[in-house]
């Protein structure tokens, strides 16, 4: 495994989150809120869910403690709804700042690090993850899904 290329990857695959991020903001910000119809969620719960759920595969099973706020998880992790937001969830701007800081923060925490096995088993949809750096390609891929959710979204919302 290539520490430098998995790491490069992410950090590329997050400035394209975050591209489309800030390019919503500018030229249509009022659409980052809105739920089309055939959508459980909007571009803001996407968002929030990309750092939620990095910022939770990456730390939890590595038995590392979570670096976002507990808003984030009760606003964007599975399950959750924009339906159900109340005062404390993090706005578009604390989403991006989030994102912005992620890549950081893991290489500053798991460089030379995602060789390492997990201190215990940890399975998700199916996988079974060994380290680290299982853990990293797996939230690189669930980044893109969401980019495309998130592309989906920019076109139908109005």
């Amino acid at each position: 495994m290539n520490e430098d290329m998995l790491f490069t990857i992410f950090e590329k695959a997050r400035k394209n989150t975050l591209g489309a991020a800030k390019k919503i903001a500018e030229k249509n910000p009022t659409i980052v809120d809105v739920i089309p119809e055939g959508f459980n969620n909007n571009i803001r719960w996407n968002l929030g869910h990309i750092a939620a759920i990095c910022d939770q595969l990456m730390n939890f099973p590595a038995g590392e403690k979570p670096l976002l706020p507990k808003p984030f998880n009760q606003s964007f992790s599975n399950g959750t709804s924009p339906k159900d937001w109340n005062d404390e969830t993090p706005t578009y701007d604390d989403i991006v700042q989030a994102l912005e800081a992620q890549p950081q923060q893991l290489k500053e925490r798991y460089a030379g690090k995602l060789s390492d096995p997990l201190p215990k088993p940890f399975s998700l949809v199916g996988i079974d993850f060994q380290t680290v750096g299982d853990l990293l390609v797996f939230v690189t891929y669930h980044e893109g899904m969401h980019q495309g959710t998130i592309g989906a979204l920019q076109k139908v919302a109005k």
